[in-house]
């Protein structure tokens, strides 16, 4: 007699997204053999496509679909989700409230205030006349931040009045209803991202970023009373504060940060997902079954039940318009090694190893 643990379980995952994370989740999840993967990222095998959200329904319907992963924010609809939990599918996602602390930076900043979080003093302006108004009022060097969540249109530090006109008026131009004007804090760009089940959360990794465009993992780049710190002042006061508003944030959570050189950390934004320069280095790193511990985290037994770690390797990712590479080694000077070996203009990574003090 075949008991139930003989029983092979296969998946059939359908992955929400059109973004580098999308790509590097459905290589990820496809190596186990027993599942099947689609994706609506157009670079994957088994890539579908769709005209509006009922056509996903359909899909998942007509595909026996039972769980979903969403990698980017324009998937997050409240009634799409509604949809496909209703027919028994696993989805892992925050809601679309919950993400509102992603999308827009203003948001951030007024959920980072609201909860007392360390941060750099800012100034949020709807119109231009506003922001050049507070600029004549500002010591320099500043932050100038768009207030849509994109990569394509990272944040900008400028040093003169007539720098800060230039950005201004290009992102009120490019459709943010606002921006943000930050002062600026000398440090390292250091995103730790964590996981929650809505109500506690788990740190699963760190890795520092320059301009969007280089992402530098190192295990000892935080080391682990800085990380406890972190989560306990931080992150875990963060999904609490959260789930208090009804807006519980079920999923990966990217917190931004610059530590100084006496290694405070500034709470800058947030991220609802891994990141294009982060993710390769969560789907190649980590040796663990990435469905089953969302699947957990949906549930709510993930922090009973297991443990989140990368192997010790050093790793960089590195974008060039929309080509990102991923390399990784053992031994850390064999980074800058790889790095000269690749058809890439290596004054950014100067810059960057620069500021890290790599």
């Amino acid at each position: 007699m075949i008991s139930y643990y003989d029983i092979i379980i296969s998946m059939r995952i359908l992955i929400l997204g059109n973004n580098h994370s999308a790509e590097s989740f459905y290589y990820n999840l496809s190596k186990n053999k027993q599942d099947i993967v689609f994706s609506t990222c157009s670079k994957v095998e088994n890539y579908i496509e769709y005209e509006n959200e009922d056509d996903i329904v359909d899909f998942c319907s007509a595909n026996e679909i039972n769980f979903i992963l969403v990698t980017e924010e324009k998937y997050i609809n409240l009634s799409l989700q509604e949809k496909l939990i209703s027919s028994d599918i696993t989805v892992f996602s925050p809601s679309p409230e919950a993400i509102g602390i992603c999308k827009y930076k203003s948001n951030a900043k007024k959920f980072i205030n609201k909860n007392k979080f360390l941060s750099p003093k800012y100034f949020i302006a709807e119109r231009n006349n506003l922001a050049f108004d507070y600029l004549k009022t500002s010591t320099y060097p500043l932050a100038i931040r768009p207030d849509i969540h994109s990569y394509r249109e990272c944040s900008q530090f400028v040093e003169t009045f007539g720098q800060a006109q230039k950005i201004i008026n290009k992102f009120f131009e490019s459709g943010n209803k606002k921006i943000i004007i930050e002062d600026y804090i000398q440090g390292k760009n250091v995103v730790i991202w964590a996981i929650s089940d809505g109500y506690s959360a788990k740190i699963i990794g760190t890795n520092a970023r320059y301009q969007n465009n280089i992402g530098l993992f190192e295990p000892e780049f935080l080391d682990n009373e800085a990380k406890e710190k972190i989560l306990k002042e931080v992150i875990n006061p963060a999904i609490s504060s959260l789930a208090q508003q009804e807006e519980e944030y079920i999923g990966i959570l990217g917190f931004d940060f610059i530590t100084d050189s006496n290694k405070n950390p500034y709470l800058v934004g947030f991220n609802s997902f891994f990141d294009d320069i982060s993710v390769d280095f969560y789907t190649k790193c980590y040796d663990i079954n990435w469905t089953e511990i969302f699947e957990s985290c949906v549930v709510g037994d993930i922090f009973t039940k297991y443990e989140i770690k990368s192997n010790d390797e050093y790793a960089l990712t590195i974008r060039t318009n929309d080509d990102i590479k991923f390399i990784n080694a053992r031994i850390k000077s064999n980074l800058k090694k790889y790095v000269e070996e690749l058809d890439y203009n290596t004054d950014e990574f100067k810059e960057a190893v620069k500021l890290w003090k790599y």
